[in-house]
């Protein structure tokens, strides 16, 4: 009973630890969103393991009770099991666990040996070391538990003399109290292999069949586990990702240091050709805007452009009203440019696509291709996800405050396989609208 009330108190203050912390703050995916009401953070928080490796004993039949405990030449210790776990918060959570095994030892004075079979199961809680030793590393690749559970146990024991004949049998249902430690490594987001220690006191001495009063017998379970963690979201719980408030600081970071390094690109490039009048810069397409300021440094000979070097769209002359642009399938009506890691348009671009709702109302046949665009940074599948949500924007404008049928408009997300320009990302964080 002293060990239940043990576990039980531990439970309590474990949980009063996690109803202290601090709540995660709320932030919001749209710099232009004003409301204080936004979705809050998620992360994975369920993850569960299969565990294979050998049974320890320790009892009668032992003289030392330190790893690898009591065992027998000829027979194989093996144990196997499942563990999940429930992530709480980035610090603790709770865990239940079910094994099975066999066991076998020999005592030395008298020639005996014993055979059991074990299954067990429990419930408990955990503390996660590394994120409580490490509470400012991030997204970590090593991590690392102790345990305390609570359960119960079903043995079946046979003991043998050294002819192998049967010295008596026992075996019962007894409850359990157990220790263990986790310790693992993180392959990719999902998948994690480790090694799983677990000591159990089984609370009596029949384990080995042997009662010689000295302790009661216990074993433990030293696995290889290999583990998944569930949930859609982006991070998990047990690899200690970054909080909520931190995050937005870092998204923060990182955008400035992009423009940053955009702004001493154009810095330098101004500086290496500081003393030349304009018509001594290199323009490569000769449109007379030099390729320093040229954000379109490939335009075909002959086409009109404006001050940055971008093609300047001409009007189509079978076009009856709309947009001021070519009309022509593969054509660019207009393109809307997005900030660094965002999906909102802005409302100056409203007007380009009030120009894209009259190209289509005056045809009623027309439709056209939403593709949108990222720059280089991040992965290929985040920037597709990215440039899809871009899409999705524009689509909405145009159907719900345009009243153009969703049927006409054609979404392609192309993340970041088409750069535009090596040079400026701003250029390449876009959506294209394109005669279909």
């Amino acid at each position: 009973m002293k060990k239940i009330f043990l576990l039980l108190t531990l439970i309590v203050l474990l949980s009063g630890i996690s109803i202290a912390q601090p709540s995660a703050s709320f932030r919001s995916n749209d710099t232009n969103d004003d409301s204080t009401t936004v979705a809050k953070t998620k992360y994975n928080s369920w993850d569960a393991a299969i565990m294979l490796g050998m049974e320890n004993y320790y009892g009668d039949f032992v003289n030392t009770q330190f790893f690898p405990g009591g065992t027998m030449k000829g027979k194989l210790n093996w144990n196997a099991g499942l563990k999940v776990k429930y992530n709480f918060s980035r610090f603790f959570g709770f865990q239940g666990n079910f094994s099975m095994g066999r066991m076998a030892a020999d005592e030395e004075s008298t020639s005996n040996y014993f055979e059991t079979k074990v299954t067990d199961f429990d419930l408990g809680v955990f503390i996660n070391l590394t994120t409580l030793l490490a509470p400012k590393k991030y997204n970590k690749r090593w991590y690392w538990d102790i345990n305390i559970n609570y359960g119960g146990l079903n043995y079946d024991a046979e003991l043998f003399d050294n002819s192998d004949n049967s010295l008596g049998t026992a075996g019962e249902f007894h409850s359990s109290i157990s220790a263990g430690s986790e310790l693992s490594y993180r392959i990719t987001d999902k998948l994690h292999l480790g090694l799983d220690l677990k000591v159990i006191s089984t609370g009596q001495d029949l384990l080995d069949v042997v009662h010689k009063g000295r302790f009661n017998d216990s074993y433990g379970h030293l696995s290889i586990l290999l583990g998944y963690t569930f949930g859609k979201q982006a991070e998990a719980y047990r690899w200690n990702p970054m909080d909520d408030e931190l995050k937005e600081v870092w998204d923060a970071i990182t955008k400035n240091s992009d423009d940053i390094d955009t702004l001493e690109q154009r810095v330098a490039k101004l500086e290496a050709y500081h003393g030349l009048g304009a018509e001594e810069l290199p323009d490569d397409d000769n449109d007379s805007v030099p390729n320093v300021f040229d954000l379109s440094p490939d335009t075909p000979e002959g086409t009109m452009v404006n001050f940055q070097g971008i093609p300047i769209p001409i009007q189509d002359t079978t076009e009856q009203g709309g947009c001021d642009c070519s009309t022509a399938p593969g054509s660019t009506l207009i393109s809307i440019f997005f900030d660094y890691n965002r999906s909102t348009v802005s409302r100056s671009d409203f007007k380009e696509l009030a120009s894209v709702a009259q190209y289509l109302n005056s045809d009623n046949d027309a439709k056209v291709k939403i593709v949108g665009h990222t720059d280089s940074h991040g992965g290929d599948e985040y920037n597709k996800k990215l440039s899809e949500k871009r899409c999705d924007a524009v689509v909405k404008i145009l159907t719900e405050g345009f009243g153009i049928d969703k049927s006409r408009l054609k979404v392609v997300g192309k993340g970041k396989s088409s750069i535009l320009s090596e040079k400026y990302d701003d250029v390449n964080r876009r959506v294209d609208i394109v005669v279909e």
